[in-house]
């Protein structure tokens, strides 16, 4: 299931990573580091300049159509944009995916 509108307020992922409360998933940042050479500190440093004009899609989980992902693309550099997809559980932001698109 997919909407082209963000189930989660984007200040408040970033207010949660702000507070220390998020999880990077180890795919995330394996990705991050081959694609972008990315560290943990760098995908902070690029969620938290993420705008809302960066939206992308609001898609569910495959095996869990109750559990909502937002999927946002950022420029990087002017070659390379990032696929970010991003959820909040258990009030905490949920870095799912970091990859280039």
């Amino acid at each position: 299931m997919e909407k082209l509108k963000a189930h989660y307020n984007l200040d408040k992922l970033i207010y949660l990573i702000e507070q220390n409360k998020y999880i990077i998933t180890g795919i995330a940042s394996q990705n991050a580091l081959q694609d972008f050479g990315f560290s943990q500190g760098d995908i902070l440093k690029i969620i938290k300049k993420l705008e809302n004009a960066d939206f992308y899609k609001s898609m569910t989980k495959h095996d869990n159509h109750k559990i909502w992902q937002d999927v946002y693309h950022k420029k990087i550099s002017t070659k390379e944009t990032a696929y970010i997809k991003l959820q909040i559980i258990d009030e905490k932001s949920v870095v799912i995916q970091f990859k280039e698109k």
